[in-house]
């Protein structure tokens, strides 16, 4: 090979002009990413650095001709004594000159909106304008500046037609936990139903199917197994519940079917990190330790623990440990208790009696057992303030008068009600499901986000989506924000997605913020 480049170099010197020879490979699909002002660019998430970082002029990307020839499949020549670029594939041949804002397409003239330039001693070409003419689409997300370039792929992908995405979902929808499960589901449906009437994501409208597992694990896995290998779904979005997430991840990886967004706090999801499996809840071991720095704020250093006994309160209490280890503090009591005790009257008399300045109450997939906690808490006089995670957002629908006073985490700031992103939220949760009660608009939000975050990768993945174009267009999220969702980053290493909370207090009846953001990382 580098015998073939030496002579094409001692051509060019000898006739004045270097051709690029065009890859070989053929590839299945092609997906391109660039970022404005970064050298670093991904083709089908391979990284790869261009001599000159991508820049915008009159309003245009330009990018070196060298990147064209060496990622588009094209074959890419450079006449020295005209200054002209010519870029060629089986069907489409591409002229620009140096200075010129005058270009042919298969003999056909276009005017540009600004030349191709010379840089560093690279030619620089207007990246939208050669790929549109091969036949390519470019989407360009404006937050980042990132360009995003694919390709019709060579093979029939699952679950997309010309007219449509068709998805799975599930959720509780009946059983003791929907109370969670419908509002969730109506989240990610509202916001679907809102992206189809606008006409979907390139023409094509997203079909959801819906699953009621009754947060039943075994029912989840055979739900997931129908959506992948009856129902040929593209992916599998917003799924409710660690038990049923924890049981069906492997089996969706392993498939290739994308899993976006799991309504659980577990760290399995996201670490190590799957290829097709994107978290974006916080997760509870984070969680556990933004109590401990929560509490510390407020000046407390005697805690109390009750954790439900399963993988999501063992998760959270090994939190609270690594929190206390990082931040101070004494566990004055810890305890676990089943999943099936209702008389939580001999572990909070302990509380009482424990000198702790705050219980923390960790039992985030049974929303019951934490209200019942709470009023039981109320009854016996306790004065310990209590800390919930996130999932007990509906404390005042739940526990009615005893919440008063109870905080709350949240990863979804809903302080100000005139904020454009949860304005539009009511607007069109409220459109298509008016009968939802809206003490539980957080379970809502949940799935609402889910919705919001798979759309844009739809979007990012451009006109030809393929499972593996999701899962790199959301390998380029950094720091994205969405109408509620916000700062969700993922990369080739991290599929995470949140690691800051703020907290919330019950007040006269109603959730207040009480903190700013605070983050695992600082």
């Amino acid at each position: 090979m580098k015998k073939v480049l030496v002579v094409l170099l001692v051509l060019a010197m000898v006739f004045g002009g270097v051709v690029f020879p065009r890859p070989v490979q053929a590839q299945k699909e092609f997906f391109l990413t660039l970022v404005v002002g970064i050298n670093l660019y991904k083709l089908n998430g391979v990284s790869k650095t261009a001599d000159i970082p991508p820049e915008i002029v009159n309003g245009r990307t330009f990018v070196p001709i060298r990147l064209v020839a060496e990622s588009f499949g094209a074959d890419v020549s450079w006449d020295n004594a005209t200054r002209t670029v010519t870029i060629k594939n089986d069907s489409t041949t591409i002229t620009l000159k140096v200075g010129s804002k005058t270009a042919t397409v298969d003999g056909k003239s276009y005017t540009l909106d600004a030349a191709p330039y010379i840089k560093g001693g690279r030619t620089m070409v207007p990246i939208r304008f050669i790929s549109e003419a091969l036949g390519l689409y470019v989407y360009y997300e404006p937050q980042k500046k990132v360009i995003y370039i694919s390709a019709k792929p060579s093979y029939t992908v699952p679950g997309v037609t010309d007219t449509e995405i068709k998805i799975g979902t599930f959720s509780a929808l009946s059983g003791p936990l929907a109370v969670v499960g419908v509002p969730f589901y109506h989240g990610f449906q509202a916001y679907i139903n809102w992206i189809n009437d606008q006409g979907g994501i390139y023409g094509r409208k997203i079909k959801v199917l819906v699953a009621d597992d009754q947060f039943n694990p075994a029912l989840t896995v055979t739900a997931v197994k129908k959506f992948v290998e009856e129902d040929k779904v593209f992916a599998v979005v917003a799924g409710l519940g660690t038990p049923g997430c924890l049981a069906v991840m492997d089996y969706l990886n392993n498939n290739g079917v994308p899993f976006v967004y799991q309504g659980s706090g577990s760290s399995k999801l996201a670490i190590p990190p799957k290829k097709y499996v994107f978290a974006v809840q916080p997760n509870y071991f984070n969680e556990g330790q933004i109590f401990v720095k929560y509490a510390k704020t407020l000046g407390l250093n005697n805690y109390a623990l009750l954790y439900q006994d399963d993988d999501a309160g063992n998760e959270g209490a090994q939190g609270v440990d690594q929190g206390i280890t990082r931040f101070g503090g004494t566990l004055v009591y810890k305890s676990s208790f089943p999943g099936t005790e209702t008389d939580f009257t001999p572990y909070l008399l302990k509380v009482k009696n424990s000198n702790a300045d705050v219980l923390f109450v960790y039992a985030p997939a049974n929303t019951s057992i934490g209200a019942n906690i709470v009023k039981t808490a109320k009854s016996l006089g306790l004065t310990q303030k209590i800390f919930l995670p996130y999932s007990y957002s509906g404390i005042i629908s739940t526990a009615g008068a005893a919440s008063e006073g109870v905080y709350v985490t949240g990863w979804v700031d809903f302080s100000d009600p005139n904020d454009p992103g949860v304005k539009k939220f009511y607007e069109i949760w409220q459109k298509y499901y008016p009968n939802d009660n809206p003490l539980l608009f957080s379970y809502a939000v949940a799935g609402f986000v889910a919705g919001e975050v798979f759309v844009e990768a739809l979007r990012r993945a451009g006109q030809y989506p393929t499972r593996d174009a999701i899962v790199w267009a959301l390998e380029t999220f950094y720091g994205w924000s969405g109408l509620l969702a916000k700062d969700i980053s993922y990369g080739p290493n991290e599929r995470s997605g949140k690691y800051s909370m703020f907290f919330m207090q019950v007040k006269n009846g109603q959730l207040v913020k009480v903190s700013d953001w605070i983050s695992v990382l600082k």
